[in-house]
């Protein structure tokens, strides 16, 4: 048996100091003192000692955990994971997370709405790359799986023919084909499918500009010629680019 001989409060309000047989002991939080009724004078054996330690750590873990949560939600694995981190033992996290869910505090599938709604509104982002971002979250396969199908497709065809014009004017000064190349890759590298892809671009009904495919043609020759010792060369260069090569050559035959 050991007593408990002084209960000294920390600068920190509602945490204190626990001293046993003269000796500081171990720290506790208010609700910790209130439970186990600790107060000056209070024997204690090894196991109600090692029981205290426990619910202290435990609720520890309960308010590191909840502050986690106050930023933002929390996956159950990133609580988990946040809590190894924190070094607290697995039953204390097993506990924890049973507290959380009880009190409604954990919900992947309430989560995987919430960033999915996020995700629409606030990026470009397709449905493939939604679905990677919860997977790295930690969110279950299941609930990834069902909250992608329930996807509008038209707010997924609406943000996928915004994110094309967007790009069509970043490459404004390319050749057409090199335009709908990068298009394409921009549109599958967002995560749209083949469908809503090529949905998006029939959407902004695109067609090829041949004044302003020779505009840009001629700049690029004059941006470019001076690297080449002979024009098949630079002919190589520019059908690379996706020029056409009659159009190239009437661009140099002008330049002549």
């Amino acid at each position: 048996m050991t007593t408990v001989t002084k209960i000294q409060a920390q600068k920190r309000k509602g945490r204190y100091n626990i001293f046993l047989d003269g000796e500081y002991a171990f720290p506790v939080g208010e609700a910790t003192l209130i439970d186990f009724r600790l107060m000056k004078g209070t024997e204690l054996t090894d196991a109600q000692v090692t029981l205290i330690k426990n619910k202290e750590n435990t609720n520890k873990a309960y308010g590191d955990a909840v502050n986690y949560l106050s930023y933002e939600l929390r996956t159950e694995k990133e609580i988990k994971d946040y809590l190894y981190k924190k070094e607290y033992t697995t039953p204390i996290i097993m506990d924890v997370m049973d507290r959380l869910r009880k009190l409604n505090y954990l919900d992947d599938a309430a989560y995987a709405q919430s960033f999915i709604n996020t995700q629409l509104r606030m990026s470009a982002n397709g449905p493939r790359t939604i679905e990677q971002k919860m997977f790295k979250k930690g969110v279950p396969d299941d609930i990834i799986k069902q909250k992608i199908a329930e996807i509008d497709p038209d707010i997924l065809l609406e943000n996928a023919t915004d994110f094309a014009q967007k790009q069509m004017r970043k490459t404004s000064r390319a050749s057409f084909k090199q335009q709908m190349i990068k298009l394409r890759q921009n549109l599958y590298s967002k995560g749209f499918s083949g469908d809503t892809v090529n949905q998006a671009i029939e959407n902004l009904d695109i067609e090829k500009d041949e004044d302003a495919e020779q505009a840009n043609l001629r700049k690029m020759i004059d941006k470019v010629s001076h690297r080449y010792d002979n024009s098949s060369k630079l002919i190589t260069y520019l059908m690379g680019k996706g020029f056409s090569y009659d159009a190239i050559k009437q661009a140099l035959s002008e330049e002549n």
